[in-house]
């Protein structure tokens, strides 16, 4: 089972801040934190695709994830998850590849249709409805796929046009870096997973990841896919603390984390070592292959340490 720390791109409070201990982000404690991880054993390191998560600063995840290939030699780096709609995906393939190639053959790219509207409109781009964005996502993830694994490549989509585009450099992976696409809608994202993903992730209950990858399995058996070939994905977001005291101080500090504030269809892995392992083990009994997850208690390390000490060497 692979590990993946999320390396928030914003803080403060707002509606989207889950950092109790982060008044505002900084690139100083996302490289330091990035390093940190990585030291301590972590298999990759995410950033999410935002760029207007309040009234802080949010940092831009592509440029993020380019600083972050600098500054560590080993995990994979993982912009988790590219919001289609705000870029061209032709543009998308030449900056990942060149992204792969910095950093030495480290990408994994998360694709989405994108949810937060707002901030879309804000920047001044258009949100078409949701079909219409999905519809979108699978033209961009063929274009992408095409730009990555063929000399030339020209392309007359409904909505994206090429007309003799070279990806050169190519990307450093080959035949070319993994895709991943993050969502849970049934009937459209786990189609386009089940077609075209090399992994799907999602957010979730015990009971709603099961429905989920029954979901995703028929999908596979529609298109002649090999379920198996896709890796599963569960992001989480993480209180961990070695005694269950420790843990409830910082309940205190983020009481929106404790089981009765939480919604049923939603699970956050909170506790002592031996209660998130426990935990986990339930998700990769379903197939759950990689596990992301954001600590609460960023920028503070105590969190990361802690799991990469305790949890991590129990799924060796």
């Amino acid at each position: 089972m692979d590990f993946a720390v999320n390396i928030p791109t914003s803080g403060g409070s707002f509606e989207y801040s889950n950092l109790v201990y982060c008044d505002e982000i900084s690139w100083e404690k996302q490289r330091r934190f990035a390093r940190t991880v990585e030291d301590v054993g972590f298999d990759g390191v995410s950033v999410p695709d935002h760029v207007m998560t309040g009234t802080g600063r949010t940092t831009e995840c592509l440029t993020t994830l380019t600083g972050l290939a600098s500054e560590t030699e080993s995990v994979y780096l993982y912009p988790k998850t590219i919001n289609n709609e705000f870029r061209n995906p032709a543009l998308l393939a030449k900056a990942v590849a060149t992204l792969d190639n910095v950093s030495d053959g480290r990408v994994k790219l998360g694709m989405g249709a994108g949810w937060k509207g707002d901030e879309a409109l804000a920047y001044g781009y258009k949100w078409p409805d949701a079909p219409t964005r999905l519809r979108k996502l699978e033209e961009a993830i063929e274009v992408v796929t095409r730009l990555w694994t063929e000399d030339e490549v020209t392309f007359d989509g409904e909505h994206y046009t090429l007309q003799g585009a070279v990806c050169e450099p190519s990307p450093t992976q080959r035949p070319r870096p993994p895709i991943m696409v993050g969502g849970g809608g049934e009937e459209f994202t786990l189609r386009i997973t089940a077609k075209h993903a090399d992994t799907w992730n999602y957010w979730g209950s015990h009971e709603v990841m099961a429905r989920k990858l029954d979901v995703l399995a028929g999908h596979c058996e529609t298109y002649g896919r090999d379920y198996d070939e896709i890796d599963k994905s569960w992001f989480a977001r993480c209180i961990i603390r070695r005694t269950d005291a420790e843990v409830a101080a910082v309940l205190d500090d983020a009481p929106r984390f404790r089981a009765e504030n939480v919604d049923e269809n939603d699970h956050h892995l909170v506790g002592t070592p031996s209660e998130i392992i426990a935990d986990i083990e339930r998700y990769r009994d379903l197939g759950i292959e990689e596990v992301v997850v954001e600590f609460v208690d960023f920028p503070r390390d105590e969190g990361a340490e802690l799991f990469a000490e305790e949890v991590i060497p129990a799924f060796a």
